[in-house]
C-alpha cells in the first residue's frame, strides 16, 4: 500500500516537473536574450537591416535612390559600436537614437537575395518604432518558438525517443547554442529547424494516428525554418534527414510510403534554396585559382584543425558575439566532459545501424567545413564558425542516444547529477561573462555585475537578477528534465524489460 502511494506521488511530482520545465527553459533563455545589447550577434547589422527591409519600402526602411542600398534607422544600420573590443562596453550605444526614423544609408542587407527571406519576413512582423523593443520582442519570439516546438515534440514522440530530445539539447547548447537561440541571428532558426526536424521525422516513421500527422506537420515546418533561414542549413537539413531515414529504414511498404514525407521536405528545401539565389552566392565564393598541390595541402591542414570548430560550440578558441567574448577553460572543459561522459553511457546501447549513422555523421562534420574552406581558398579560423556546424552536431549527438525498440539508455543517479553540475557550472560562468562583457567591458572583472554598470536595458531586472535567475532556472530545468526522463525510461522498461547488459550482441539488431 505504502509503495503504491509513493509511486503515485512520484508520478505526480514528475508530471508537475515536466509542466514547470518549459517555463524554466524559457526564463533561462530570456536571461541570455537580456545578456547582450542590440547588434551583439555576428553580422547583426546585416541581419537587422534585412529584417527591417524584408517587406520593401515602409515607415522603417526607405529607398535611397541606389538599388544596392537602403535607408534604415541608425541603430539598425550600425549598432555594434562595441564589436571586436571586449574591453569596450555597450555604453557607446547611448549615442544612438533607438526611435529615430530611417535616415542612414547602408549597403549591408539582403537586397540581392543571397539569403532566404522566410526568417527575415517573419521577424519583420515585429518591427516597430522602437528598435530596442523590436529586437527584444524578436528574441523572445524565437525563444518561445524553441520552447513550444520542444514541448510539442516531447508530447508527440514515442516514449523511448524523448531521451534523444532532452539529451541532444542539454549536451550541446552551453554556451554557443543558448546565445544563438536567444539572438536575432537567422542561425537560431537553422538550429531549431535541423535539430527538431530530424527528430520529427524519426517519430513520424514510428508513430501512428493523429500523433503521426502532427509529427509530419512539424517536420515540414522544420524544413521551412531551416531552409528559410540560411542556405547552408539546407545542406545540414538534408544530412540530418538522411540520418533519420537510415535509423528508421525497414523493408516494408509502410516505410516506403512514409518516405514520401522526406521527399516533400527535400522539395521545400530545393525551392527555398533556389528562390534565395543561394547557388550563385556559393559559386561566387569559390576560388578557381587553386592548384592540385594547394588543394591537397589545404585539405590536410584543415582536417587536422577542424576539431577546433567542433569544440568551439563549448567556447574553446571561439568567442561569443562578434567572436570577441572569450570563455575560460572551465566552461568548455565542463561542457565537453559532460558530452563525453553522457556519450559513452549512451554508446553502450549500440547497433550496426546506429554505428553507421554516427560514423557518417563524424565524416560529415569534418567533410562539410573542410570542403567549403578549401573551395574558398581559406583555412579553419578564417570564415567558417562553429555556429554554422552546430545544428549538425546537435543531430549526431542525438543519434548517439538512439536505441532499438525496447532498449534504453541507463544512467546511474550519480552520473546524471555529475552532468547536471558540470553543465550548470559552465552555464553560470558563461552567462556571467557574457553580461559582464557588455555591462562594463571584460576588463572590469567583479562578481557583482551591478557595480560600475555602464550599459543595461531599461528594465526593472538588473544584470545580477538576470544572471542569477537565468542560472537557477537553467539548473532547475536540467534537474527536472534529465532525472525525469530517466524515470520515464525506467517506467517504460517495466513494460518491456529488455536490458542491454544481458543481451548478446547479435540480439541488438540493426
Amino acid at each position: 500500500m505504502l509503495t503504491g502511494v509513493r509511486s503515485v506521488l512520484s508520478r505526480s511530482d514528475r508530471r508537475i516537473g515536466l509542466v514547470v520545465a518549459p517555463f524554466l527553459v524559457f526564463a533561462a533563455l530570456a536571461a541570455w536574450a537580456l545578456s547582450s545589447p542590440v547588434g551583439s550577434s555576428p553580422d547583426d547589422d546585416f541581419h537587422l537591416t534585412s529584417i527591417w527591409c524584408a517587406t520593401g519600402d515602409s515607415d522603417y526602411c526607405a529607398p535611397s535612390g541606389d538599388p544596392g542600398t537602403r535607408l534604415v534607422p541608425p541603430a539598425v544600420a550600425d549598432p555594434a559600436c562595441f564589436a571586436y573590443d571586449a574591453e569596450k562596453s555597450a555604453e557607446c550605444q547611448d549615442q544612438l537614437d533607438f526611435t529615430a526614423p530611417p535616415t542612414e544609408e547602408t549597403e549591408r542587407g539582403n537586397f540581392a537575395g543571397g539569403y532566404p527571406v522566410v526568417y527575415y519576413g517573419t521577424m519583420s512582423v515585429f518591427v516597430g518604432p522602437d528598435v530596442h523593443a523590436s529586437v527584444l520582442v524578436m528574441r523572445l519570439v524565437n525563444i518561445a518558438l524553441f520552447v513550444g516546438l520542444g514541448v510539442a515534440l516531447y508530447l508527440l514522440l514515442p516514449v523511448n525517443r524523448r531521451q534523444i530530445l532532452v539529451w541532444q539539447w542539454a549536451l550541446t547548447t552551453v554556451p554557443l547554442g543558448l546565445f544563438v537561440l536567444s539572438s536575432n541571428n537567422p542561425s537560431a532558426w537553422a538550429l531549431m529547424g535541423v535539430g527538431y526536424g530530424w527528430l520529427a521525422l524519426l517519430g513520424f516513421y514510428e508513430a501512428r494516428g493523429r500523433k503521426r500527422v502532427a509529427l509530419g506537420a512539424l517536420f515540414l515546418l522544420s524544413a521551412v525554418m531551416a531552409s528559410g533561414s540560411r542556405s547552408d542549413a539546407t545542406i545540414l537539413f538534408v544530412v540530418a534527414v538522411f540520418a533519420a531515414v537510415v535509423l528508421s529504414a525497414r523493408r516494408t511498404r509502410r516505410f516506403w510510403l512514409s518516405s514520401l514525407l522526406p521527399v516533400a521536405g527535400f522539395v521545400i528545401c530545393a525551392l527555398l534554396f533556389r528562390a534565395s539565389r543561394s547557388a550563385e552566392t556559393v559559386a561566387g565564393g569559390v576560388d578557381d585559382q587553386l592548384g592540385l598541390g594547394v588543394i591537397i595541402s589545404r585539405v590536410a591542414y584543415n582536417l587536422t584543425e577542424v576539431p577546433s570548430i567542433w569544440t568551439g560550440i563549448f567556447g574553446q578558441s571561439w568567442g561569443l558575439g562578434w567572436l570577441d567574448t572569450s570563455m575560460p577553460a572551465i566552461v568548455w572543459v565542463s561542457g565537453l566532459a559532460a558530452l563525453i561522459g553522457g556519450g559513452f553511457v549512451a554508446a553502450r546501447a549500440g547497433s550496426a545501424r546506429k554505428t553507421l549513422v554516427v560514423v557518417l555523421g563524424a565524416t560529415a562534420l569534418a567533410a562539410i567545413p573542410v570542403t567549403l574552406l578549401v573551395l574558398a581558398g581559406k583555412d579553419v579560423g578564417d570564415d567558417f564558425q562553429p555556429r554554422y556546424l552546430l545544428p549538425l552536431i546537435v543531430v549526431f549527438v542525438g543519434a548517439v542516444f538512439f536505441t532499438a525498440s525496447g532498449q534504453r539508455v541507463r544512467f546511474a543517479r550519480a552520473q546524471v547529477w555529475l552532468i547536471v553540475v558540470a553543465l550548470s557550472g559552465a552555464h553560470f560562468v558563461a552567462l556571467h561573462l557574457n553580461i559582464r562583457r557588455y555591462v562594463t567591458g571584460i576588463d572590469a572583472l567583479s562578481p557583482n555585475l551591478d557595480a560600475g554598470r555602464e550599459w543595461w536595458w531599461a528594465l526593472i531586472a538588473t544584470p545580477n537578477v538576470a544572471w542569477l535567475v537565468g542560472s537557477l532556472c537553467f539548473t532547475a530545468a536540467l534537474a527536472l528534465l534529465l532525472p525525469a526522463h530517466r524515470a520515464t525510461a525506467l517506467a517504460k522498461s517495466e513494460e518491456d524489460p529488455i536490458d542491454l547488459s544481458t543481451q548478446p550482441h547479435g540480439a541488438r539488431g540493426l
